[in-house]
Order: structure tokens, then C-alpha cells, then sequence
């Protein structure tokens, strides 16, 4: 048994010195790992592929081998997963919460300039009108003694007003009395005044004016048949009601009457908003598509 084992090693020592010298057959090398390792160290790749020196062929082993960049050590790693595809099993489908939500801002913005939100959410709340002003005076006959009595109310306080009068009798042939009343008014909420004269021949008449800052405001005038008031006083109207068109530049007050202006018009805000709402509506919707 160890001729045998001696022969081999003699022939393996033989090949190995053939490797070195060159002289041994290049077909003993496609065969032998460690003579086709020894004779690449020496020989290099290139030269033995030009001898016809084929690498000796690797039993195939389970699973896929890859260099991890270790000292060359090959590390078997798993067979690949299954590919990914590429194209998703369903395509998600288009948004378009954005778009809506612009296009609503439009239409509100719109709907405010021409028509007014002020309609539709009545925030507006007028201020306290100013009181009216009313003039009227009454008056009475007795015993040729003729009495006159002036009601005025809705005076505005630190203004200054007047009272001015003229008395006649007989018609309106004889002149009694021409006179008059001064004062300021001072939170008055009512203010009477009367006055009396002596009417020798009937009937009586008179005129009477209210001046405010010395501007004639109202008049009352009366005579032995009837009595005519005139006045100046005007039924308020609602701001609130003319004014529905939200000023956007005032929209954190919008309770005051003063965040409200008169509808079909706009400011430079409103067409900001609307072409904002727009184009942003348009690049939101081609975005989604």
C-alpha cells in the first residue's frame, strides 16, 4: 500500500516541478485545481488562456455565490427574491380634494364681490342709529291768552341749537312777537319749551324754526285753525342691509359695519383672491390628472 501512495506523490511532485519548469502538459492543468491555481500565480490568466489552459470546472453548489469584498471570500447568499414589478397592481386614483376646495374659494370670492357673503352670513352688525330728530309744538287758546308748547327730541349732544319764533294776530296782519331760544344741548333725551302771549284781535298764528349749529333742521308752525310740523327727520336705513360685500383686508372685524362695502364693487384684494384661487385650482388639477 505504500508504493502505491508513494507513486502518487512522486507524480504530484513531478507535475508541480513540470508547472515550474514549464514542461508539463497544459491539459494536466485543465484538470488539477491546484496546478491551474499554482500555474495562474506564475503564469498569469492571460497566458495560460494562450496555451489553451482551460480553468478546471467547479461542481456546482446550492445557491449563488458573490464576492462581499472581503479578502475575495465568496459568501453563498440566497437566490433572489422574486422581482418587483415595476407597475403597481393599481394605480391610485387622481385627488382631487385640492381642486375642489379651490374652485369653491373662486366661486365664494365671486359670489362676494357680486352679489355679497354679507346675504348669506348676515355678520354685520349695524351701530346704534342716532336718535331722530322730531319738532312739534302744540297749541291752545284761553281767555285771548294763547299758549305754545315746542316738543324737540333726537338733539345731538354738544350741539347747539336755537329756537326761533314769530307770533301774529288777526290773520297774519299784526306782528306780537319775534324771539328766541339758545342753548347747548347735554344728553337732553327731551327738551320742552312754551311760551305765552295775549291776542287782542283772533285769530292767532305763528311760525316757528329750529336751528342746529346754526343750520335750519326743522320747522313747526300753527294757527287758530290747525297746526302744521315740519321736520327734517328721515327713517334710518340699514348699513348692514346695503352693504354685504366682505372687505377681505378687514375680515378680523368683520362684526363692525366698517369690514362691510356695497356689493358689485371690489378692491384689489378680491381680484388678488380670485386669480390666486384660480391658478391655483389649474396647477392643482393638472398635477392630480
Amino acid at each position: 500500500m505504500k508504493y502505491p501512495n508513494g507513486r502518487r506523490a512522486m507524480e504530484g511532485s513531478d507535475k508541480i516541478k513540470g508547472v515550474l519548469d514549464g514542461s508539463i502538459d497544459p491539459q494536466e492543468i485543465s484538470g488539477d485545481k491546484k496546478l491551474y491555481s499554482m500555474a495562474e500565480r506564475i503564469y498569469g490568466r492571460d497566458a495560460l488562456e494562450e496555451m489553451g489552459v482551460e480553468p478546471p470546472v467547479k461542481p456546482p453548489e446550492s445557491g449563488i455565490k458573490a464576492i462581499n469584498g472581503n479578502g475575495g471570500v465568496e459568501i453563498p447568499i440566497k437566490e433572489a427574491r422574486t422581482a418587483i414589478s415595476l407597475d403597481s397592481p393599481e394605480k391610485p386614483r387622481r385627488r382631487v380634494v385640492l381642486p375642489i376646495i379651490m374652485f369653491a374659494l373662486l366661486i365664494i370670492t365671486g359670489f362676494n364681490v357680486v352679489v355679497g357673503v354679507g346675504t348669506v352670513l348676515p355678520f354685520c352688525e349695524d351701530e346704534p342709529p342716532e336718535q331722530e330728530l322730531e319738532f312739534s309744538s302744540s297749541a291752545q287758546l284761553q281767555n285771548n291768552t294763547l299758549f305754545v308748547v315746542w316738543k324737540m327730541t333726537g338733539l345731538n349732544n354738544g350741539s347747539s341749537y336755537t329756537l326761533e319764533w314769530q307770533v301774529f294776530q288777526n290773520g297774519s296782519s299784526d306782528i306780537i312777537d319775534i324771539g328766541n331760544s339758545s342753548w347747548v344741548s347735554d344728553n337732553d333725551p327731551v327738551r320742552f319749551d312754551n311760551r305765552n302771549w295775549y291776542i287782542e284781535t283772533p285769530p292767532y298764528s305763528y311760525l316757528s324754526t329750529l336751528y342746529e349749529d346754526d343750520l335750519v333742521v326743522a320747522f313747526s308752525n300753527g294757527s287758530g285753525d290747525s297746526i302744521t310740523t315740519l321736520s327734517d327727520g328721515i327713517n334710518p336705513v340699514s348699513y348692514c342691509e346695503s352693504n354685504t360685500r366682505l372687505i377681505w383686508t378687514e375680515y378680523q372685524d368683520f362684526r363692525s359695519s366698517g369690514a362691510w362695502g356695497e356689493p358689485g364693487t371690489g378692491g384689489i384684494a378680491d381680484g388678488a383672491l380670485m386669480m390666486l384661487f384660480a391658478l391655483m385650482m389649474v396647477v392643482t388639477a393638472r398635477k392630480r390628472s
